[in-house]
């Protein structure tokens, strides 16, 4: 099993589109037929998606308003992470953890936390 989507909530969705184009390794974007939601479809098949606020999906869902989420890097693209995120320009927040992984954390333009983490969680024995 895998997270297949995720979406969040944010309040221009054509900045938002502008932002996400910059940092993301996507396949290719999808829209809804209503242009209120679009999906970065990444390149292992997971649907990150940005959705107008207020948006309600089926049965009565909705986006993340205020949300936390990682994607996992290789060490090897840690550099090239941050230099994508440091053109934008945005924050950048980098943090060691204590085995030795790194994350760089940083705010989208609704003030979601994002994260480019080189840790794997399938080969760590414990927690952070």
């Amino acid at each position: 099993m895998r997270i297949l989507e995720i979406h969040i909530e944010v309040s221009d969705i054509v900045v938002s589109l502008e932002f996400y184009k910059k940092i993301l390794p996507y396949h290719k974007i999808t829209r809804w037929s209503d242009n209120k939601a679009y999906a970065f479809i990444l390149e292992d098949g997971t649907a990150f998606g940005i959705w107008e606020k207020g948006k309600v999906g089926l049965h009565n869902g909705r986006a993340g308003e205020h949300v936390h989420y990682a994607f996992q890097i290789s060490p090897d693209e840690y550099e090239s992470y941050k230099s994508k995120l440091l053109a934008i320009p945005v924050e950048i927040i980098e943090h060691e953890w204590d085995d030795g992984y790194r994350s760089l954390y940083f705010f989208d333009p609704d003030n979601h936390q994002g994260e480019f983490m080189t840790k794997d969680w399938l080969k760590q024995t414990t927690g952070q």
